[in-house]
């Protein structure tokens, strides 16, 4: 577990420090938006952080919690508010029998009661104690009956509550205990029935909601501590080698990004509690929330730095941020990247498009290699003479980038016509997602013919005004940017209804959430390519600058 006092920014330095200081982030790097994404992160110096509920590990994105946990803190939260005036051992009685209650085991703990009555007349038949000296009995060799208990009742007992049921049990020697004789000797069946719905309660709508809240409003972002050269990385995240390995040097930074410590890899698997997150009492406030106290950072930390032991390989580090709103990705500012190794089998455009960029940051590049003696991996460093450019391929490439353009405009269009307009009362989910996703898909590929251009003008030497006086090159350009501007238009107008539609069922959950991350997706590229500057338009702004200079 993390400690309160190896939360300072100092002394997580000091750990990054003494790991070695370099970590690498395994990218997948397909021709799609997520590669564009990252690509811009590395010119950008940033790195991309998310809710732990979206993480690939289902035990990542799945809450975890011990049934036996969330029972006792439900019932204890609810016998807490209702303020009992009754004796401790019959508030210990209740609290166990809701337990099995509202965990539906109660069968199982009412077996288990048997085989304790018939473990202590056992033992008091042995030891020549009569039925009405039991207590007695009990009281004075609690600590050696509980040692010497049966494990599948013991199981069930902790010492206190071990002790307690073994003092009511003297009346029912001749008799099978059910849940009915506890109930009717305490007298409290309707009170018990109240507090079981109180409890369940608290379980269904306070319980795991109040968890998955807290987590939604916090980023993990993942590194790995295993080098350049980690096989199973390159396979497993990595496309099968054809992705890149981007390194970073964490001796430069200065100054708290967020708490980084290693992952522990352990067989059993850690909780979280409400009192955890900083839930004590079921108490309101003035907005009708469950009030909070300070939440155990030494316990939420422990849970988000815990995996199975399978994952091991990866050594795993991770920086963890809280975040104002539930499900907002982040993004880190990780100014220091070291170097850019490229896999075997990498896409020729991403790996030209991350060549410019890292010739832009000054950032070493290297290409993976196959030891040709052993299993493992070298690499060699990339120089200009090792990224040559060929006119032919790249022409051949603008020509295939605008074929498929084409026809994905095509397809938009199809799909639009589906899509009446809200506020005509017709309206088809399926089409709209499927404009969307054609729209995201242009974007992309609008994204990398920009790039292939910009690149095929500035190694053939064209101009600026070359490209202004061909009309048909123009009318593309202006094409595409008009596209720009109507996919950002559109998606917001979409991005405004998402919620109505919802409220009023015309589209379905698992649609909505779809529309909304391809909305956002959408937007985010839109925004990447404001920033991506045809080659005519940055030609003529440098010489507006230059003339301005005169």
């Amino acid at each position: 577990m993390i400690k309160q006092k190896e939360l300072s920014f100092e002394k997580m330095k000091a750990n990054i420090n003494k790991s070695g200081n370099l970590f690498y982030q395994y990218r997948a790097c397909r021709r799609d938006a997520e590669t564009i994404y990252d690509i811009e992160n590395i010119r950008h110096g940033q790195v991309y952080a998310r809710t732990p509920l979206q993480m690939n590990d289902p035990f990542d994105s799945m809450i975890g919690f011990s049934a036996e946990k969330i029972y006792d803190e439900c019932v204890d939260l609810v016998l807490s508010k209702a303020n009992l005036s009754l004796d401790q051992n019959i508030i210990l009685i209740l609290k166990v029998i809701l337990k099995y209650r509202i965990g539906g085991r109660i069968l199982e703990f009412i077996d288990a009661l048997n085989k304790l009555k018939k473990y202590i007349f056992t033992q008091s038949v042995i030891s020549h104690v009569s039925p009405d000296n039991l207590p007695q009995f009990v009281a004075r060799n609690v600590d050696k009956l509980y040692k010497s208990c049966p494990s599948d009742v013991k199981k069930h007992f902790n010492k206190q509550s071990f002790f307690v049921f073994s003092m009511i049990i003297k009346e029912y020697k001749d008799v099978k205990i059910e849940e009915k004789t506890i109930i009717n000797m305490l007298n409290l069946e309707n009170f018990l029935t109240d507090l079981e719905k109180k409890a369940i309660e608290v379980r269904d709508k306070i319980y795991l909601s109040s968890i998955k809240d807290f987590l939604s409003k916090l980023t993990v972002t993942c590194f790995s501590a295993s080098g350049w050269n980690n096989q199973l990385m390159w396979a497993h995240y990595a496309n099968s080698y054809s992705g890149i390995c981007v390194e970073y040097d964490f001796e430069k930074m200065n100054e708290f990004i967020g708490f980084m410590y290693p992952v522990k890899y352990m067989n059993d698997r850690p909780t979280l509690t409400l009192k955890d997150i900083g839930i004590n009492k079921l108490e309101e406030d003035e907005n009708g929330k469950l009030k909070t106290d300070k939440v155990d950072m030494d316990a939420i930390l422990s849970y988000l730095l815990t995996k199975n032991k399978c994952w091991d390989y990866e050594k795993e580090w991770r920086i963890i941020n809280p975040s104002k709103q539930p499900f907002t990705p982040m993004f880190i500012d990780v100014p220091f990247i070291k170097s850019v190794t490229m896999g075997l089998n990498i896409d020729d455009m991403c790996k030209q498009l991350l060549w410019d960029v890292c010739q832009e940051k000054r950032i070493d590049c290297y290409q993976l290699v196959i030891n040709p003696d052993d299993y493992h991996l070298k690499r060699r460093k990339l120089t200009k003479e090792s990224i040559s450019f060929d006119s032919s391929k790249e022409l051949a490439y603008i020509n295939l980038l605008a074929a498929h353009t084409s026809s994905l405009s095509e397809k938009i269009s199809i799909n639009s016509k589906a899509v009446i307009k809200v506020e005509e009362g017709s309206f088809e989910p399926s089409a709209m997602i499927n404009v969307l996703t054609f729209i995201l898909d242009f974007l992309i590929d609008a994204y990398f013919l920009k790039t292939s251009f910009n690149r095929y003008c500035k190694n053939m030497g064209i101009q600026g005004s070359d490209i202004k006086e061909k009309i048909q090159i123009s009318t593309a350009i202006s094409q595409i940017n008009d596209f720009i501007s109507e996919a950002k238009s559109v998606s917001e107008s979409i991005k405004k209804s998402l919620p109505n539609l919802l409220i009023t069922r015309r589209i379905s959950t698992t649609d909505y959430h779809t529309s909304k991350k391809l909305v956002a997706n959408i937007l985010e590229m839109v925004d990447k390519h404001c920033a991506l500057k045809w080659f005519s338009d940055k030609a003529f702004t440098s010489a507006g600058e230059q003339a301005e200079k005169f």
